[in-house]
């Protein structure tokens, strides 16, 4: 299992929510996050993020099988393709639920 992020403008969220709704497939559940985005690569779209340095982000998580990242990845591109959505993996080595 591995941990797929995805860290994107807070202006693409409700895209991004359905993209996921639409790949139940691959996503069977995910969270988001509120994030700030610093650095050269912070694409600053408004007046309030020009003057705060920091760019308006969401972080998105979900835990899905290593073999389903690359069909994830290529849905995204072929859905929402954008230069401003950052992703990352990072392996699980236990999931599950308390109860």
């Amino acid at each position: 299992l591995v941990a797929l992020h995805f860290a994107f403008p807070a202006a693409i969220e409700e895209e991004m929510v359905d993209f996921c709704h639409a790949q139940s497939a691959l996503f069977s559940g995910f969270t988001m996050l509120d994030a700030d985005g610093y650095g050269e690569a912070a694409s600053l779209r408004t007046t309030v993020e020009t003057v705060l340095g920091r760019a308006r982000r969401k972080l998105l998580v979900t835990v899905l099988p290593q073999r389903h990242v690359d069909a994830a990845l290529a849905a995204l591109r072929a859905t929402l393709p954008s230069p401003e959505i950052v992703f990352w993996t990072l392996p699980v080595a236990r999931f599950g639920r308390l109860s």
